[in-house]
């Protein structure tokens, strides 16, 4: 099962980058629940937040993220990024397209829509992020999707993922790594 997945995976790829859409959705989606079915969790939220690279607010794949069991999801927004695709009326947008921009400030642009996130490095190994204004109540576990694609891009499967810490909103530390894990990070004591 575990090859089924990496070739539906790989299908999605494929027609992401022929601009086909639709057929990338599909196979994201597909890889995903074949990645269910033998209970390869971690797997099947990969090939889930892939299938939201090409629509973040795609409420589908946000549920189908949502059956995943909770102890796999540990410390991932997904519950938030739920609600807030029930509060905001944000038109469809992906983010395979993301890029950093510095000019009038340093910006996550995402293809579309522009400005996403702004960003800031205030050390050498920690990036500050939040929403931009028409994107306030952003989920984190959104901007960690858009983020990872504006950092590394496209990643096939590495040994040893590059990191970065991440606070976002001033308020939430988390350790991003390239393949689009994370987890919490402890909260630094002031």
């Amino acid at each position: 099962m575990q090859e089924e997945s990496r070739a539906l995976f790989w299908q999605g790829e494929r027609a992401a980058l022929a601009n086909e859409p639709a057929t990338a959705r599909a196979r994201f989606l597909e890889a995903g629940q074949v990645a269910v079915a033998v209970q390869l969790w971690r797997s099947a939220i990969r090939f889930y937040r892939h299938a939201l690279e090409l629509d973040l607010v795609d409420r589908e794949i946000v549920d189908h993220a949502l059956r995943i069991p909770a102890r796999v999801l540990a410390g991932n927004s997904w519950n938030s990024y739920a609600v807030a695709l029930g509060e905001q009326r944000w038109s469809p947008f992906g983010c395979r397209g993301a890029s950093i921009v510095a000019g009038n400030g340093t910006y996550v642009e995402c293809p579309v829509v522009g400005p996403v996130l702004t960003l800031a490095m205030p050390e050498a190994d920690r990036v500050e992020v939040s929403p931009t204004t028409p994107f306030e109540g952003m989920p984190l576990t959104m901007a960690m999707i858009i983020l990872r694609r504006a950092l590394w891009g496209t990643v096939d499967v590495v040994p040893e993922p590059r990191t970065i810490r991440v606070t976002y909103l001033k308020r939430e530390d988390v350790l991003l790594d390239e393949r689009g894990d994370w987890i919490p990070l402890p909260k630094q004591r002031a």
